[in-house]
């Protein structure tokens, strides 16, 4: 039997919210490469940790100016794992003969705005201020009336990561020397400490 892993690297791509469509062609090519005489193995890891939390884009958090970005009430809860640690078990997974078809879900955290905010003030030792860019409502609206969804990806992957459960259960133990980084310990490695 020929192996196959698609580049699914992402949230639920099968409860993600209908019409985002980075999730809508991942869908269809995999249900596409199901239909292929191959072993698939799809691997789904949330957000991408480091891309999102890198100190140096401000996405998140911007120390800079002394702030926390959100969306949403800030406690809306979401699956984050760094790239290199998705890429470690990925690898592992491609070589293991006992890894059958199917779904492979890693997390390094399960967090919120809020708990990445309070985790970078914590760190850090300064209080940031909340900046909310927006309710769940407001962002559903943007997506669903912009006449290009391609033109508001950003709001449509926090759209997504909002709305999208996080996962009930993980390989995060599956191999023991590609365990995923928790946020703590990549804030400890890329922020200053208090």
């Amino acid at each position: 039997m020929r192996r196959f892993i698609p580049s699914d690297f992402a949230l639920d791509l099968w409860n993600a919210p209908a019409g985002a469509p980075m999730f809508a062609l991942r869908r269809e090519a995999d249900a596409a490469i199901d239909e292929l005489d191959l072993e698939v193995l799809h691997v789904l890891n949330g957000a991408f940790m480091d891309m999102m939390l890198d100190p140096r884009t401000a996405r998140v958090v911007d120390l800079d100016r002394g702030v926390g970005n959100f969306y949403g009430d800030g406690t809306d809860q979401f699956d984050l794992t760094l790239i290199d640690d998705i890429a470690r078990f990925t690898a592992r997974l491609a070589v293991d003969q006992s890894a059958t078809a199917g779904v492979y879900a890693i997390s390094g955290s399960t967090t919120s705005f809020e708990r990445i905010i309070s985790a970078v003030e914590e760190q850090t030792g300064r209080t940031l201020a909340r900046n909310n860019r927006g309710s769940v409502a407001e962002l559903r609206t943007t997506v669903t009336e912009a006449q290009n969804p391609w033109s508001v990806m950003g709001e449509w992957y926090n759209f997504s990561m909002l709305t999208t459960p996080t996962f009930a259960v993980t390989a995060n133990d599956r191999y023991p020397d590609a365990h995923p980084t928790s946020l703590g310990d990549y804030l400890k490695r890329v922020l200053p400490s208090a």
